[in-house]
């Protein structure tokens, strides 16, 4: 597309979500597309991309992801903590000792998130997992649970590998899956939901949250759904276990449907409602596209070729990303990175490892916005602009000076050297910018130096006003080494860096 392609609003509707032209994929296209789909764009990705058309370059991107596995110790936990927990209530009479027993597993159990953390982090931070990752994040966003709430390690592991696997499903069997999920069950007091006594939590967020959107639903719908979904429990701690004696097997009426229905009858129901065509596209746009409004004409008429496919998850995926919609010009070097894609696309930007200290990697990211598995409230994350504060944006340029010092080993307290020790036994110690890794950066004439490092860390909008100051700072300085460590601290601590 060129600079004279239609704005949004003059773009046909029925051109919006057609495939990308052939003779317009290039390497800005595959940046942006990869920029977006996942954390960065580095030349041999998008190198790679180019030898395929983007339909087959945004499969490979899903497909090729690998499983996210459970490590030894929380496989372990996970089998012996229901045991444990029941010991606690049932064997032990003092109160003081219930008390310490409690404290060991809840001490076990948050060292296991911090492990179950850094191994996603890895994970994501792996090209060939990042749009599948990214993905998960965005579903995360839709159907929300909380670390703060449900504190449990082994059920938030469950929920994120439903949802991995879900993107390969329709959406009506996803929110299915989730309704079983014991985070879910937890976190939204399904477990609380008897036919005397319904609790209403899970129904208004299925209907508000997961699948229709404000509006779209009336009290009697939400209070007549809760009557289907009574019953869903949790056996052994970890285990969806539906008890029938707690279910309401009456009649109930949701959105003007009579039955004695139970809750994935209910979720079936809610997919003929209009809403239900258009209200997780507006999530995605909101992600993946912009945070302003595009015209509604757009976005129904994807929503219909989407009910279509039967609320195909992967038919969505393959024509949101495909089409020549998400490739205008207006869409482009608009959106502000969330913390979690601004970190791991420097270590892929800047070729690095994962930070390997727990504690500094994630009270980074929680400083910066975003603490990993633990959004504000039920609604989620809020994204653009509101990334952005004083706070947030010091803890972003602090996180790049780290990435630019070099490490005092010396000043290592206990855990952050068996981190170390631990990340260079697995070959992964790259995770700081040395001056070894600038030094063929100094061969190229300043001029060379800021194209190469405008084309690769910034957007094309961006450019024009950075590229000269760069070669005039590089040009002018007495210390290239200082000029050059300078130049891409500035750009990566910039503005134009935050946006993709």
């Amino acid at each position: 597309m060129d600079a004279h392609a239609p704005t949004p609003e003059n773009f046909k509707v029925e051109d919006a979500w057609k495939p990308l032209p052939a003779h317009v994929w290039d390497k800005e296209t595959a940046a942006h597309l990869l920029r977006r789909i996942g954390f960065s764009a580095t030349p041999e990705v998008i190198q790679d991309a180019l030898r395929h058309r983007p339909a087959e370059a945004i499969r490979n991107a899903f497909v090729s992801a690998e499983p996210l596995a459970m490590t030894d110790e929380l496989s372990k936990f996970t089998k012996t903590a229901h045991e444990a927990y029941r010991s606690i209530y049932r064997e032990i009479r003092d109160p003081e000792k219930k008390r310490e027993k409690r404290n060991e597993l809840r001490q076990q159990d948050n060292e296991l998130f911090r492990e179950f953390a850094m191994s996603w982090f890895q994970q994501a931070l792996k090209p060939e997992n990042s749009a599948n990752e990214k993905f998960v994040l965005f579903l995360q966003d839709v159907f929300v649970v909380d670390r703060r709430t449900v504190r449990d390690t082994p059920v938030l592991f469950s929920l994120m590998k439903i949802l991995r696997e879900g993107i390969r499903i329709k959406y009506p069997d996803l929110c299915k899956w989730v309704s079983r999920e014991p985070a879910m069950i937890r976190y939204l007091n399904l477990d609380k939901n008897t036919a005397r006594k319904p609790n209403e939590n899970f129904a208004r967020e299925l209907f508000e949250l997961f699948t229709l959107g404000e509006g779209n639903y009336t009290e009697t719908d939400i209070k007549e759904a809760a009557k289907a979904f009574t019953g869903y429990r949790t056996r052994e701690r970890y285990e969806f276990h539906f008890q029938r004696r707690l279910h309401d097997s009456g009649l109930k009426t949701v959105f003007g449907e009579e039955g004695t229905w139970d809750g994935d009858e209910v979720i079936d129901i809610t997919f003929k409602q209009p809403a239900a065509k258009t209200f997780l596209i507006r999530e995605l746009i909101k992600f993946y596209l912009t945070d302003e409004d595009i015209p509604e004409p757009y976005i129904e008429s994807l929503g219909e070729q989407w009910a279509a496919h039967n609320f195909d998850l992967t038919y969505l995926i393959e024509t949101f990303f495909q089409s020549r919609l998400f490739f205008h010009p207006a869409y482009r070097g608009n959106l502000v990175k969330s913390p979690i894609q601004f970190y791991l696309g420097l270590c892929q930007d800047l070729r690095l490892d994962l930070i390997p200290f727990q504690g500094r990697l994630l009270k980074s990211m929680d400083v910066m916005g975003q603490s990993f598995y633990n959004p504000p409230n039920v609604r989620g994350w809020l994204y653009g602009e509101h990334w952005i504060n004083s706070t947030t944006i010091s803890a972003r340029r602090q996180l790049v000076d780290y990435l630019f010092s070099p490490l005092n080993e010396k000043r290592l307290n206990g855990n952050d050297q068996r981190d170390l020790k631990a990340a260079r036994q697995e070959q992964r110690g790259e995770f700081l910018v040395t001056q070894e890794r600038l030094e063929p950066l100094l061969k190229l004439d300043p001029s060379k130096i800021a194209e190469h490092l405008t084309t690769y860390f910034i957007t094309p909008r961006s450019r024009p006003a950075y590229q000269p100051v760069m070669e005039e700072i590089v040009a002018s300085s007495d210390h290239p080494e200082k000029a050059l460590r300078y130049v891409i601290t500035a750009l990566l601590q910039s503005p134009a860096y935050n946006i993709c």
